[in-house]
């Protein structure tokens, strides 16, 4: 097994993360940060997971809660990761010229989803807030179990979920200002039978959202395991009476225990971020949702 040492600035916290991790091991280092950990149950997989490949996203789970972190990450200044170490101390502070663009209220599933992006801000000709640079986008969601009691996978099927208002995507076209398109995850169904997730996420282009854009993924990776999907993308936008075109990667997980896999209820929620890049658009963004008939 290859390991790679995966830093991110000067004095950054240095984590390990595996490029190569065979089936096995995998499944077992699964097991131990999610199925396993989250239901006490305590049970090896008697399953594999199929492998989701995400260049440019970092993924890990975290240390304080078990989460499922996937996060982008642009700082490339001292005082750029000054900034975001503000953000990241105890006693979280926010420097002058700085944001998280997520409000508060949006973060709508307080125990199984966190969104955050920090940007840098200014002030437009008019004295409106505009977005200079987008910094760091992380989206955390809570633990993944379908282990059963014997080892087996408890879910099958597809589960829907959606989210409105809960896209956001920070776009330049032609290397200009970044625009923000504000939308929402339209559909993504994830296929436990299969190992796949289909994604579609779109921003109009109105008051509140200044670029209109769209991506629709029907063969993302699913990993029945971790909960984790993505994959390749292709991110379309229309500008000026043209359709532009970006390729990257997604990458997202979802959260659910046995009441919800089994279809007790729908108290599944999913959160994700993606990266990509083209000849005249680029862009960032950020989605969360649930199940349709989420309470």
């Amino acid at each position: 097994m290859v390991l790679m040492m995966l830093t991110r600035a000067p004095d950054a916290a240095v984590r390990l993360w595996s490029d190569r991790l065979r089936p096995v091991a995998w499944a077992l280092i699964c097991c131990g940060l999610t199925a396993c950990g989250s239901s006490g149950k305590n049970v090896d997989p008697k399953f594999t997971g199929r492998e989701v490949v995400t260049e440019g996203i970092e993924h890990y789970v975290t240390n304080h809660n078990g989460h499922s972190r996937v996060r982008i990450n642009n700082a490339a200044t001292q005082a750029e990761y000054d900034a975001l170490g503000q953000f990241d101390d105890s006693n979280p502070a926010t420097p002058a010229g700085y944001r998280n663009l997520i409000e508060r209220a949006e973060n709508a599933y307080a125990n199984s989803v966190f969104v955050e992006v920090i940007a840098r801000i200014d002030k437009d000709a008019e004295g409106h807030e505009k977005v200079v640079k987008v910094l760091r986008l992380t989206a955390d969601q809570a633990p993944f179990d379908n282990v059963d009691s014997a080892g087996n996978p408890i879910g099958s099927g597809k589960y829907h979920f959606r989210g409105t208002g809960s896209f956001r995507v920070y776009a330049r076209v032609d290397g200009g200002e970044v625009q923000t398109g504000v939308g929402d995850l339209e559909a993504l169904t994830i296929d436990f039978d299969a190992g796949t997730a289909a994604i579609h996420l779109r921003t109009g282009l109105n008051e509140t959202s200044r670029i209109e854009t769209e991506i629709r993924a029907d063969k993302l990776t699913f990993d029945i395991l971790t909960g984790t999907f993505g994959g390749e993308i292709t991110q379309t936008a229309r500008v000026g009476g043209e359709i532009l075109t970006a390729q990257g990667h997604l990458r997202g997980s979802i959260s659910g225990d046995e009441a919800s896999l089994t279809r007790q209820n729908e108290q599944m929620t999913t959160s994700g971020v993606f990266t990509a890049d083209g000849a005249r658009l680029s862009s960032d963004g950020i989605f969360w949702g649930s199940q349709l008939n989420y309470r």
